[in-house]
């Protein structure tokens, strides 16, 4: 060995005799150059990873809602949010501002539970000399944004219940919630066929000259059973009218409208849609561009439904709903379809003469 190399050796074995009299320091030493390059990775990756806990957060603010308890942050009457869901068609479709669809929510948020009412787009409002379906349409032409005030006071007369929150959800918006889902699970009752389906942008064809206008409808039929829909097929099963037999009946449409929605609940309440971000901003993305509300709705009150979403969705519990008909011989309803001379028109009235007896009935059912 050369002097020099001895030299070295000596000297890094006096280093490490005294670091190892000093061991303490040397744990100082290892613990500092740790938090150092620590400090540094930080700095390098701070921003991208506060983007993704940003967007993952974010659907919005997932997971502070989980924490969020409605009851304080919902305007409510006797502890229920009472929300009106409209359904109509854009300008290609028939009819376009009439609501097609209205349907009653009403959540509990003491108890976690979700009532449903579908109400019959032909029921007489005598307020307005007319049927329900017209009010949003009427409100319209009276003024601009004047639809949703006439709809809550029409609905207000059947129900008797405060209307928190109004929601006009375009079926074009309908449609791709339900491609967005992956499509629902629907259970058919009962076969049927449907010769008279609307198609959208046909409703002036003189179709070359026939006299029964078939080009302007298209055939429909779904099986008895469990059937996957598209987005397309549940809309046409959702309104669907002109079947034979009971399926032609505005009552079987309201209830294949609640299976439809009950099918969409089991689909955002699945894990792969409430804990998937992404698909969480799709929906929130597509909710803005589809669904009008009457009201501005803040940060605060969307935090509030999705908690309670989140809620119900932990209880298992069902939808309950409620049906509004003409009922039958065993069981009578609360409606009755007049003589068409009273009205000039086919419609629906309160079988007792006032709405009084139903509201009793729905304020019983809301306990």
């Amino acid at each position: 060995m050369n002097p020099t190399d001895y030299s070295n050796t000596l000297f890094w074995q006096r280093i490490k005799r005294w670091l190892l009299r000093h061991i303490w320091f040397t744990r100082v030493v290892i613990i500092l150059s740790f938090l150092a390059v620590l400090t540094v990775l930080i700095s390098l990756f701070s921003k991208p990873v506060s983007s993704l806990l940003q967007k993952i957060l974010y659907g919005p603010k997932v997971v502070t809602t989980f924490f969020t308890d409605p009851l304080y942050t919902l305007p409510s009457y006797q502890n229920h949010t009472n929300i009106l869901i409209l359904g109509k068609g854009n300008a290609s479709h028939e009819a376009a501002d009439l609501t097609d669809t209205i349907i009653f929510l009403s959540l509990d948020l003491v108890n976690n539970e979700v009532l449903m009412l579908s109400i019959p787009r032909d029921i007489w409002i005598t307020s307005l000399a007319a049927k329900i379906n017209t009010a949003y349409y009427y409100g319209e032409q009276k003024e601009k944004g004047g639809g949703f005030p006439l709809v809550e006071d029409a609905v207000y007369e059947i129900v008797g219940q405060p209307i928190h929150y109004v929601a006009m959800v375009d079926f074009d918006g309908f449609v791709k919630l339900i491609d967005l889902l992956g499509g629902v699970d629907v259970t058919v009752d009962q076969s049927f066929t449907d010769e008279f389906y609307p198609i959208p942008g046909k409703e002036d064809d003189e179709c070359n000259g026939d006299p029964e206008f078939r080009c302007r409808y298209e055939v429909l039929h779904f099986e008895k059973g469990l059937q996957h829909m598209d987005g397309q097929t549940a809309l046409k099963f959702s309104r669907s009218r002109h079947a034979e037999g009971d399926e032609g009946t505005d009552f079987a449409r309201s209830a294949r409208q609640q299976k439809v929605l009950k099918a969409i609940k089991e689909k955002l309440s699945s894990s792969q849609v409430y804990l998937n971000p992404s698909k969480l901003l799709e929906l929130k993305k597509l909710a803005s561009q589809y669904i009008t509300f009457n009201k501005d709705i803040s940060e605060k009150i969307y935090a509030g439904l999705a908690g309670f979403g989140y809620n119900f969705w932990r209880s298992g519990k069902e939808i309950t709903t409620i049906t509004l008909d003409t009922g039958d011989d065993d069981n009578p309803g609360f409606l009755v379809n007049p003589p068409v001379e009273k009205y000039d028109q086919w419609v629906l009235e309160p079988s007792a003469g006032t709405w009084d007896e139903f509201q009793a009935y729905l304020r019983q059912k809301m306990k």
